[in-house]
């Protein structure tokens, strides 16, 4: 039984899933699953904004929302 707690989902659009799927494939010495590309990746990208080495985006996916 899996442990609900320690694991959730996210959905992906499709061109970053296929991306994700690429990756997980052909970046490593050897196919990884996605879930683990995404975790390594995301723990790199997390600890470089945590050392300070990584600007805040400006970033802006819903330009037509309004508070």
């Amino acid at each position: 039984k899996m442990n609900t707690d320690k694991f959730k989902s996210i959905a992906l659009n499709v061109k970053t899933y296929k991306r994700v799927r690429e990756m997980s494939d052909k970046c490593f010495p050897m196919p990884i699953s996605m879930a683990k590309t995404n975790d390594f990746l995301i723990g790199e990208a997390y600890k470089k904004w945590v050392d300070g080495g990584w600007e805040k985006f400006d970033f802006n996916p819903y330009p037509d929302f309004q508070k």
